[in-house]
């Protein structure tokens, strides 16, 4: 059950970031179309371009983790012994947690404190743009949580 709600979440994550991407792709589309040929760009376009492209960057920081996808230099890494590359990984793992605590805390402050402005071009409330900040923070708990316990079963498969 739990692995259904897990690739159901991945999935609808992925199609997020999908559907960002092309309204990103459409709203500049459409810009260069009304700047060369009408003369006369779109007052939201480049705000629509810009927020739903924020929107996916930060989606893809919960997916990249997911897929350990995130760049690295692992030159020394990989000629650690086993248990020193584990100490490091649950070390990092620790550390990025710990990260993505304070981004969901501050994330929740800044969301309230942007409750009370609102966009330039779209008129909406400016806490609803900035909601992925403490959004992509908690996805981002989750995954690191996950990886926790990933790296253990990798490093320890006998154990679990």
């Amino acid at each position: 059950m739990i692995n259904k709600i897990k690739n159901l979440w991945d999935k609808f994550e992925l199609y997020l970031m999908v559907v960002f991407l092309g309204v990103f792709l459409l709203n500049i589309f459409v810009q260069i179309i009304m700047r060369l040929f009408f003369k006369s760009p779109l007052s939201f376009t480049e705000e629509v371009s810009r927020y739903s492209f924020v929107w996916m960057v930060f989606l893809g920081l919960s997916f990249a983790t997911r897929y350990d996808k995130h760049i690295r230099v692992d030159f020394l890494y990989a000629r650690f012994p086993k248990i020193i590359q584990f100490i490091v990984d649950m070390l990092l793992n620790v550390l990025t947690l710990a990260v993505f605590i304070w981004i969901f805390h501050t994330g929740l402050k800044y969301v309230e404190y942007s409750s009370i402005t609102r966009t330039y071009a779209l008129n909406i409330q400016k806490s609803i743009v900035v909601a992925i900040i403490p959004l992509s923070g908690l996805l981002m708990i989750i995954r690191v949580i996950e990886k926790f316990f990933r790296d253990i079963k990798h490093y320890f498969p006998s154990r679990l």
